[in-house]
């Protein structure tokens, strides 16, 4: 862009990106970083040329200039982040689930007043809660098998894991 353009139209240039890209979020990030660099060269020189109302006006609409990029995009592609995302709040889920039924343990022994140690199970973790006037603690142990095998799941499901595969294609046989 030139030096000479005003403060108003690199504002304007600027907020034209910005929905440009808020449109391209589904592509990857390193295309979506190439296209808005391409994207923003075309658009200084175009500026240059006939003025950036002008540029702006041919560029169209920003979400359908972006729809005409992500069109152009392979749409089978696996999508690890939103898997990634989804297992770590799933993970997450459980965790606060089972520290708060080893708080409810600790809170049964005390309410209860029993100073022997309680043991209980929970998702496959086995837990171990002490009350007693020395000690106020909570133990865990084993590898919760259906957590983690939920989480993997979760994962694959949300990620579009299956999107790795190739694709079988269909060759037509031809007869003799």
């Amino acid at each position: 862009m030139n030096r000479t353009s005003s403060l108003a139209d690199r504002w304007r240039r600027s907020w034209y990106l910005e929905r440009v890209e808020l449109w391209l979020d589904p592509m990857p990030r390193r295309r979506r970083r190439a296209v808005l660099g391409e994207l923003r060269a075309n658009l200084d020189e175009a500026t240059a040329d006939v003025g950036l109302a002008r540029a702006l006006a041919d560029l169209g609409a920003p979400r359908e200039l972006a729809r005409t990029y992500l069109d152009a995009e392979p749409a089978d592609r696996p999508r690890w982040h939103q898997g990634a995302v989804a297992a770590a709040l799933l993970l997450a889920a459980w965790v606060y689930a089972t520290f708060f039924y080893a708080v409810g343990m600790l809170d049964a022994l005390t309410a209860t007043g029993t100073t022997a140690p309680a043991r209980g199970s929970f998702l496959g973790t086995r837990v171990e809660a002490v009350s007693s006037p020395a000690e106020l603690s909570a133990a865990f142990s084993g590898v919760p098998w259906l957590p983690l095998l939920a989480v993997l799941v979760v994962f694959l499901l949300v990620g579009r894991a299956w999107r790795v595969l190739p694709r079988r294609s269909r060759v037509a046989v031809s007869a003799p």
